[in-house]
């Protein structure tokens, strides 16, 4: 399926007016200013200066929430498309690029974000660098218990277990001797029923129905194994959190934007 196509066709219906010559692009809930712009487009997966403003971009889906969240108040130093750190220490590689950061209640919070992806794309292999033991910078005693996490990610079919490895990684680089406590949260659309019903087929809405469920399963069985991770390596100040952007609208149900971004995406 092509789901900016049905992208479009859903937001024609509910008249949600898209940039002129460009229908597969909508324009921010809330502009950016030039300074997180600047900065969001400098990550590695923007390759053109409105690819978050297309309709079905995952990072468009960040920068609409958590620019809600910041114009109320209730988070300080947004950042898009963080340059964290690199996962290892052997030569080469890019920094871990996370979709969010931010400051709340005495926490750096990162965020991992996921509009389509997992219904059409799979968790991602790692490379083989990251199961050289050698090229782990963490103590010697925990380079088994970080060995078998990411053997472990490798287990997972659709949610992408391995980024959020990768993401552990380069945070625990950054912020290994950063006694703040620390949140890394993997935040995904779960595709609402009346989205699935926007489809033409009825094969695709019990397709779409089925690979829901093995989603959201398998996302509570990623914050089950990280967290027992955690625990297994004593990192008292790191915590995990696998999230539903549906579950996340009261956060930001005080703000005149609600409507706006319940409508644009299906919520």
């Amino acid at each position: 399926m092509d789901f900016t196509k049905q992208l479009v066709v859903v937001y024609n219906k509910k008249g949600i007016q898209t940039i002129e010559k460009a229908v597969t692009y909508v324009k921010p809930i809330i502009e950016l200013d030039k300074k997180k712009e600047s900065i969001l487009l400098a990550g590695d997966g923007q390759s053109n200066p409105d690819e978050y403003k297309q309709i079905n971009s995952s990072t468009g889906l960040a920068v609409n929430y958590y620019m809600i969240l910041n114009s109320l108040g209730k988070i300080e130093d947004l950042t898009f498309e963080d340059k964290v750190a690199k996962p290892l220490k052997c030569n080469g590689g890019l920094k871990a690029n996370i979709d969010v950061s931010y400051k709340r209640d005495g926490k750096i919070i990162y965020v991992e974000s996921k509009f389509l992806e997992p219904y059409y794309s799979k968790n991602e292999h790692l490379r083989e660098s990251y199961f050289n033991k050698e090229y782990y910078d963490v103590p010697n005693e925990d380079k088994d218990a970080w060995y078998k996490l990411l053997k472990d990610a490798q287990e997972f079919k659709y949610y992408n277990v391995s980024q959020l490895c990768r993401h552990l990684m380069a945070i625990w680089r950054k912020h290994e001797k950063d006694k703040t406590p620390i949140v890394l949260q993997s935040v995904t659309w779960s595709m609402p029923d009346v989205f699935i019903e926007e489809m033409e087929s009825a094969k695709d809405k019990e397709k779409y129905k089925k690979l829901k469920r093995i989603i959201d399963e398998e996302a509570i069985k990623c914050q089950s194994r990280i967290r027992e991770f955690l625990i297994q390596i004593d990192w008292k100040n790191m915590a995990f959190e696998a999230l539903h952007y549906n579950d996340m609208l009261e956060d930001i149900s005080s703000s005149k934007y609600i409507e706006e971004f319940k409508r644009r995406y299906f919520l």
